[in-house]
Order: C-alpha cells, then structure tokens, then sequence
C-alpha cells in the first residue's frame, strides 16, 4: 500500500510541475530567489557586479530553461533505478583516489560543517576552509584557491613546478 501512495503522489507532483502552473510557479521562485542565491554565495557582496550577476542568470534567459529544470526534477522524483542503489553516504566511504575538498568559512549556500562531515566520509580526503570566503573559493580567491590545489596535485602526484613561461618581447 505504501508503494502504491508513494507511486501515485510521485505522478501528481510530476504532473503538477509540468502543468502551466507548475512552470509559472518555478520561473517566480527561481525569478525571486534565484539574484539573491547568486548574491549570498559571495562573502564580500562588492564583488558581485552586474558582470557576475548577468554570467549565473545567464542560462535563466535561455529558451525554456524553465521546462528544462522542471524535467531534470521530475526525472530525479522518478528515477526507480536510484531506489535499489545504495545511498551515496554508503557510497563515499569507497572512493578511494585523492579527493581535495575546498570551502569558504562563510559558505551560505553548503555551509563548512557539511564540507567537514564529506571529508570524514571520504577517506584519506584533504580538506580546506578558505577564511573570508563564501561558496565560491575559485572565483573569490582566486589565488589562494591555485596555491591550494596546487599543492595537493604537487603533494599527491609528486608534480614538480615547472617554471613559468616568460612573455615573448
């Protein structure tokens, strides 16, 4: 019984979402929420200028970019093949090449603590929390992001710097 209202409330929500009004009521909150995600992804909120907010609204301005999202959603609700997998917290403890973990301390959007406890589920993981930075280390702090990254390459894979190229005069 259980399955059968499982099953039928996963065919309601799918139909109700990609209904006329499903579809308004996901461009409204992607259209009300969506600047103020981009903004709270940033620790300094100077730095998000128009610039960055037209690069992540970009794809919003596509043609049905709202009936995409709707089908991804559906899609997820509705995979029966991802019931018979096991659950990814079981999953991560499997991996076993070298996993580099980068966060800010001020991620609004997946906070630390969430980074933290993905790091204790992958083993041999490194982890790295980046000061005064939100959920965009590559983008915030660019060159703190290469010099972390690039140490864990160098430290896992034995890399050895290569001196940088010269521009031509």
């Amino acid at each position: 019984m259980g399955d059968m209202i499982n099953s039928l409330y996963k065919k309601t929500l799918s139909a109700f979402l990609r209904s006329t009004i499903g579809i308004m009521l996901v461009r409204m909150i992607i259209d009300k929420f969506g600047l103020a995600a981009v903004r709270n992804a940033w620790y300094d909120p100077k730095q998000v200028d128009d610039h960055v907010l037209q690069g992540y609204t970009k794809p919003l301005r596509a043609k049905d970019w709202d009936k995409a999202l709707v089908e991804y959603t559906v899609a997820m609700l509705t995979d029966s093949a991802s019931e018979s997998k096991l659950p990814l917290s079981k999953k991560l403890g499997e991996i076993s090449c070298p996993v580099l973990i980068v966060t800010g301390d001020s991620d609004r959007l997946v906070p630390p603590w969430n980074s933290e406890r993905l790091s204790r589920a992958i083993p041999g993981s490194c982890l790295e929390i980046i000061k005064n930075c939100g959920h965009l280390p590559h983008e915030e702090k660019v060159d703190k992001f290469v010099s972390i990254v690039d140490r864990f390459l160098e430290r896992v894979f034995g890399v050895q710097k290569e001196p940088r190229l010269q521009p031509a005069t």
